[in-house]
């Protein structure tokens, strides 16, 4: 293979490869489909394969374009985080940690003050992605994870386990005509977290929450549906409905008075919280002394 390939041109078919189009690449980078195309010929020639199948509209991807896609989309990835890190450098010993995105905005951050008080020599870059953390592109040292403990090339520390019950805003209560928690349920609004591929069969939705405590379904429901717990947990402390809160992200709003319980009554989820890593992760101290802290903070 030729060593005059730029990254430019590498760069540019990663996005074809996603949009298999010349025309919404060239909007992309802000050139003319003409130049995308040239740059896809000239790297055809370079490396003296095939990558594209042209028709009449768009493109697809050849076996040759299909193996190089797999490779150059990480390695872009890879190369871009390493120039945004250069440029950013510190003496400091930098962890990349992966957290599901609720739990991340509702419960890590407002603790990560705590961590850096006590480990200021340790910087943190929190990602917040919901399915698991590609761990061979090298990019993260861990992922704070809801999932089933089995995750295959990694090992994986239990944090907690989590359960969940229905909260809205301590005004709904207060102005209601049946507070009861069955009477609360038919007259607001349903907030409901639409679960993930990985998560959902770890949750717990609505339909189990009222077959758990025999509770009728409303014949007519006013529902509204989130892509993440956070959102349907916001929603809630805005006052537009009931939504079922997950213990560890809703425990600092029940605290300061934002949201209150409906019930004692509460189901514990099938899934629980993990730290995920590689091997040689473990083996590093700073990573150790964040395993730790999380482990303690997950404790109460």
């Amino acid at each position: 293979m030729t060593n005059n390939i730029s990254f430019s041109a590498i760069h540019t078919f990663t996005i074809v490869a996603k949009e298999l189009s010349f025309t919404r690449t060239a909007e992309i980078l802000h050139i003319t489909p003409s130049a995308v195309s040239h740059q896809m010929k000239l790297l055809e020639k370079q490396m003296d394969v095939t990558l594209f199948h042209r028709q009449s509209k768009g493109v697809r991807l050849s076996l040759a374009g299909e193996a190089l896609r797999r490779h150059a989309t990480s390695g872009v990835k890879n190369i871009q985080h390493g120039i945004i890190q250069s440029q950013f450098a510190s003496q400091k010993e930098k962890l990349v940690i992966a957290v599901i995105p609720s739990l991340c905005q509702l419960w890590l951050m407002p603790r990560l003050v705590d961590f850096c008080h006590k480990f200021p020599q340790i910087e943190l870059e929190l990602v917040a992605i919901d399915q698991l953390a590609d761990f061979t592109t090298g990019q993260y040292d861990g992922h704070i994870h809801f999932g089933s403990g089995d995750y295959k090339g990694c090992e994986a520390k239990f944090l907690r386990n989590e359960k969940v019950y229905p909260v809205c805003h301590p005004d709904l209560v207060k102005e209601a005509s049946d507070n009861s928690h069955e009477g609360l349920i038919k007259e607001h609004q349903l907030l409901i977290y639409k679960g993930g591929i990985e998560d959902e069969p770890g949750g717990v939705s609505w339909g189990s929450w009222f077959r758990s405590l025999s509770i009728e379904k409303p014949s007519e429901l006013n529902q509204m549906w989130f892509s993440h717990v956070s959102m349907a947990i916001l929603a809630a402390k805005l006052k537009q409905g009931i939504a079922l809160g997950w213990h560890q992200m809703v425990i600092d709003d029940i605290s300061n008075g934002q949201l209150c319980r409906l019930t004692d009554s509460e189901i514990s989820t099938s899934f629980n919280y993990y730290l995920v890593a590689p091997s040689k992760s473990w083996k590093n101290k700073s990573f150790s002394h964040f395993s730790s802290w999380l482990e303690e903070k997950m404790s109460f």
